[in-house]
């Protein structure tokens, strides 16, 4: 994912209900990226609060990292702002190599703006009602969660506290489509503390930091898988149309992500 032809990675943090720490998550996750990763990266904020921008607009300056408050592309709640959106991410994509968005769900949103990305992180509480609400909104977006070009989907459970250590309400239910499981975001005061200052990864405390990075290490490999897919599916359509090489027919070395489960069926194994 380097610049020179790779392709970049695009990674949406969304969830329909609020309160769920969804800016907080897309905020330092793009500072994982640009400090640790030292990838040029850009945040999206298509939320008309624009809590996310306003961090990164207002903490310690990183040169890597940038932000982009654009929720007026879809205030019109039609498929032209949807399309501008798309077109506008696609844009951000050429000029960096990380592009974060972090927008509420709703059914203005269309499950067009899906197809550009290549993971979809949906932060949620272990609260039985928050989870039927994401049953309820992966349901109705099925369909386009299984088309071919659909993103990878990880559920994050997040703001978690120390005593809830088993997630025996999330296991309890079923969800209508697969799903990477990835290690929690546990609930801390540094995030609170740190708004608008500085980031987790490069000031929180040491235990609340390692955990975080637990997480982010997480996504990284799974953002590699998706990417290395995506890239296949485009030059296996090159090839068939006798415009490229044959592409590889195997994933690159790191093939697993560590700490991550899929779920979505009872049967299924971990991976």
């Amino acid at each position: 994912m380097k610049t020179g032809g790779t392709p970049r990675l695009k990674i949406l943090v969304s969830n329909q209900k609020g309160g769920v720490g969804k800016s907080s998550l897309s905020a330092n996750l793009a500072a994982y990226f640009a400090i640790e990763r030292q990838m040029n990266t850009l945040l999206i904020d298509l939320d008309r609060q624009g809590t996310s921008s306003l961090w990164i607009r207002n903490a310690a300056p990183y040169e890597r990292l940038k932000f982009d408050h654009a929720s007026h592309l879809i205030q019109g709640a039609n498929r032209l702002g949807i399309f501008n959106a798309r077109c506008h991410i696609r844009d951000a994509a050429n000029l960096h190599e990380v592009v974060i968005t972090d927008v509420t769900w709703s059914p203005a949103v269309g499950y067009e703006l899906l197809e550009i990305f290549d993971l979809w992180i949906i932060p949620t509480s272990l609260s039985e009602l928050e989870l039927l609400s994401t049953i309820a909104l992966l349901g109705d977006l099925k369909p386009a969660l299984e088309r071919p070009r659909s993103p990878r989907l990880l559920i994050t459970p997040n703001k978690i506290h120390p005593f809830q250590r088993k997630f025996d309400s999330m296991a309890a239910q079923r969800f209508p489509v697969p799903f990477l499981l990835t290690p929690p975001v546990l609930a801390s005061k540094d995030f609170e503390s740190l708004y608008q200052r500085d980031y987790i990864v490069s000031a929180g405390k040491d235990d609340v930091k390692q955990r975080f990075l637990t997480f982010c290490e997480a996504v990284w490999k799974a953002s590699q898988i998706s990417v290395f897919e995506a890239h296949t599916m485009r030059a296996r359509s090159d090839w068939n149309a006798g415009a490229a090489s044959a592409p590889p027919s195997a994933l690159p070395e790191i093939s697993r992500v560590p700490e991550m489960i899929k779920a979505g069926t009872p049967d299924e194994t971990p991976l």
